[in-house]
């Protein structure tokens, strides 16, 4: 949070002077209170009660410290919706995605995590979908519909060999570009591979590629990493590519050899995708409960004169 008018909040340091100067009256008043008391009983009855005597006085003070600090204009910084912004997932749908060192196999479990994350999207942020094999295919234009993406991943059909960077180019297509060949909007792909490219264009070409557009691409590599030896090599994915394609972009670059791996990593992929942080003035919010503790602490300070 940061402040407008940061010198005004020199007023707080008032504050422990009026706390000692309420603590030295209650104390007076309260000594007065316990010489007219006949009976052990009516003294324990008092101090259980002190703190009704006090919350008046605590809520004014409070009141008080958020009013001085609603003058002082601050602003927070808040996660906002971004109608700009454009997702692609890119999805592997290759041979090796039917393993069932997943369950219940890796691809009907990459499917629903995706689905799970475009759910949490956004309403105004657009959203594609690309899969891959040993070509890539374009399955739903960027899009606000979101159902249409959600329903198209169940649809996926496994085909033979693994094409990384024609999975990238094809989803670099599908954001639209001005005259230098940007996107319009923040635009980003989240590609999901299990395996390693053995067609078309080099992975880290496309990566460079988006890095001139200036896309950010954060990848997931499903399973077990090629260098780890646990699993046969067409089971296992190329971890250094997976990670060099993040790395070019400034995306991020996740791992995920389990159903719950692959759920965080996405979980971490919703915060960050299809939001923008964005500088809002709270004043209006924190003195809103400024005047309602005021008044809080005036309906208690007369409900005690009745009593008393």
């Amino acid at each position: 949070m940061s402040f407008q008018s940061p010198a005004i909040l020199l007023l707080l340091l008032g504050l422990p002077l009026l706390i000692w100067v309420y603590r030295s009256r209650s104390v007076q008043s309260g000594s007065s209170a316990y010489a007219l008391l006949p009976g052990l009983s009516q003294l324990r009855q008092v101090q259980r009660d002190a703190w009704k005597r006090h919350l008046g006085a605590g809520l004014y003070l409070l009141a008080l410290a958020l009013g001085i600090v609603a003058l002082a204009r601050p602003q927070a910084t808040l996660r906002v919706p971004d109608n700009l912004a454009g997702v692609m997932l890119a999805m592997d749908v290759s041979g090796s995605m039917r393993a069932s060192d997943i369950p219940p196999s890796r691809l009907e479990a990459a499917q629903k995590a995706a689905q799970d994350f475009v759910r949490a999207l956004p309403e105004e942020a657009k959203v594609g979908l690309v899969s891959f094999a040993g070509y890539a295919t374009l399955e739903v234009p960027l899009t606000t519909d979101h159902q249409s993406v959600i329903d198209r991943i169940a649809l996926f059909q496994l085909a033979r060999g693994t094409a990384i960077g024609e999975g990238l180019l094809e989803s670099l297509k599908a954001f639209p570009a001005d005259a230098q060949g940007k996107p319009l909007g923040p635009s980003t792909i989240v590609l999901l591979s299990d395996g390693r490219s053995n067609r078309g264009t080099d992975p880290l070409e496309a990566a460079q590629k988006a890095k001139q557009m200036g896309v950010k691409v954060h990848t997931i590599g499903l399973g077990k990493p090629l260098a780890a030896g646990e699993v046969p090599s067409y089971l296992a994915f190329d971890e250094e590519a997976l990670r060099a394609i993040a790395e070019a972009t400034g995306g991020q670059y996740y791992t995920a050899e389990s159903v719950e791996a692959l759920q965080a990593a996405y979980r971490k992929l919703q915060r960050a995708v299809g939001w923008k942080l964005e500088h809002t003035e709270v004043t209006g919010v924190l003195g809103l409960f400024s005047g309602l503790l005021l008044a809080s602490s005036l309906i208690m300070a007369q409900l005690r004169r009745r009593v008393v």
